[in-house]
């Protein structure tokens, strides 16, 4: 039997990661998240319920999308603050031909795969990999209508999808990065790169191996 794998990276700063496994999983990394980031104050009450209330919704999203892992930003360094998430997603694809693939292969694949798979408007890019791990990035901006109770506003974000293959066996993944800083795409695009070229993605293993 095959043991699935998902990829790890490095995430710079404070970051939270949410379990979304179930229903329960979630509300209680949720609640941990808050409380580490806020330390309980009493008089962040108020700041803490909305902030779990944009994550609940967040992580919903993601959750409905597929998403095996998400991760939302708290800072850089304590006096910056960085508000952004992460998703990850591993889709699998069941055809003989991809298994097939080789690594350039793959990359080409990606390339072309990417234009179909992500918004029309925004850029494409691919990423310079280490030789295993390839990378394609779709980014864009979108506006989007935030409602806070009875207030509504309109923020710009900057999204990008990062789609990852890797041979041996051939797999896919997807990390779709959000931000609010949309002033500063070309900086978190540096970070969101800098992010992906940390990863690291082992193969999955069987029965056999582990033995």
């Amino acid at each position: 039997m095959t043991e699935p794998t998902t990829p790890r990276f490095v995430l710079p700063g404070k970051w939270g990661r949410i379990n979304l496994a179930t229903d329960e999983s979630m509300h209680r990394s949720i609640r941990k998240v808050l409380d580490e980031a806020t330390k309980r104050r009493d008089d962040l009450a108020t700041t803490r319920a909305e902030l779990r209330s944009r994550f609940q919704k967040a992580a919903d999203a993601a959750r409905e999308g597929g998403a095996s892992d998400f991760y939302v930003a708290f800072n850089l360094t304590p006096k910056i603050p960085l508000p952004a998430w992460v998703s990850v997603f591993t889709p699998r694809i069941e055809a003989t031909d991809f298994n097939a693939l080789g690594l350039s292969e793959l990359k080409s694949f990606l390339e072309v795969g990417t234009r179909g798979w992500a918004p029309e408007e925004g850029s494409v890019s691919t990423l310079d990999g280490d030789g295993r791990i390839q990378a394609v990035r779709h980014s864009w901006r979108r506006v989007r209508e935030v409602s806070e109770g009875d207030a509504e506003a309109t923020f710009e974000f900057v999204e990008a999808d990062y789609w990852l293959a890797a041979a041996n066996p051939n797999r896919l993944a997807l990390l779709t990065f959000s931000t609010a800083l949309a002033e500063y795409e070309e900086e978190m695009l540096g970070l969101f790169d800098a992010i992906v070229k940390t990863i690291r993605w082992p193969a999955p293993t069987t029965a056999e191996d582990a033995q």
